[in-house]
């Protein structure tokens, strides 16, 4: 029989230090300007002498950058980075968890993983194992984040600036009921911030309705979002959608333990 990954409770004590120096990897990965020792700190809610403790470490072996007082990921860092493919350390570790929500639901999971600021890329697709209820292979396909329960989950994430530039200059009508006016995006995107989910009622398909929720890393920076996509004729009652995207936020977060998972300090 084979196992899934375990996560530090169940077989094994994770190192701390080892945990924060990651910790403080991603946080620098986070920002999009350097950052001090006590910017560190206080995004990882850790004391400073200890952060910088690990940061003079991490400078040492080339994982981290600095200049003057300011300190961004190292150059050592990006050239281990250049070999690895994402993805193929990322569907092993929770493919069992996607197989299981598919046939619970009896829809189609997907899992998309953060490319940069602006983009997703579908690295999993789990169908539920009943005949007749699949829908298409979608790996490789990209969709207009406006349109998309997952593409929405991402344009939460950025601030108004950012929002512009993932947008462009025109929201493209897909079906009748694309949300094409910015202000309406952005109002859905505030209540999308605020109850941990997104979704797409015949947006990107007619049809088709879709569930996104977020998953993040242990500093809470968006790692990708687990997606539910089904026809609307399985879910067109309100009771229905409310129970799917509630289970979804919760898969959403056994995913997120299993990718990185949090510790005690």
């Amino acid at each position: 029989m084979s196992s899934s990954p375990e996560t530090p409770q169940q077989g094994y004590a994770s190192n701390r230090s080892v945990t924060r120096a990651i910790r403080i990897l991603r946080a620098l990965a986070a920002s999009e300007t350097p950052m001090t020792v006590t910017d560190v700190a206080k995004k990882i809610g850790l004391a400073r002498a200890t952060t910088f403790r690990l940061l003079m470490t991490l400078e040492d072996e080339g994982m981290v950058d600095r200049q003057d007082t300011l300190y961004s990921l190292g150059w050592d860092l990006g050239r281990l980075a250049q070999t690895v493919d994402p993805a193929s350390g990322v569907v092993p570790r929770i493919k069992d968890i996607l197989d299981e929500f598919a046939d619970e639901s009896g829809e189609t999971v997907t899992f998309s993983l953060r490319r940069g600021l602006y983009e997703l890329d579908l690295v999993l697709q789990s169908s539920p194992r009943l005949l007749g209820v699949t829908m298409s292979d979608m790996h490789g396909m990209q969709w207009p984040h406006h349109a998309s329960a997952t593409g929405k989950v991402l344009l939460a994430e950025l601030t108004p600036d950012q929002l512009r530039m993932a947008l462009g200059d025109k929201l493209v009508a897909l079906t009748s009921r694309t949300i094409t006016d910015r202000n309406v995006l952005a109002k859905e995107l505030k209540t999308v911030h605020e109850r941990g989910w997104a979704s797409t009622v015949q947006e990107l398909e007619d049809g088709i309705i879709a569930f996104g929720a977020p998953v993040r890393d242990s500093v809470g920076t968006l790692l990708g979002a687990l997606s539910v996509v089904g026809p609307i004729h399985r879910m067109e009652s309100k009771e229905k959608q409310a129970e799917l995207a509630a289970r979804l936020v919760a898969v959403a977060e056994k995913v997120q333990q299993r990718m990185s998972p949090t510790t005690q300090e």
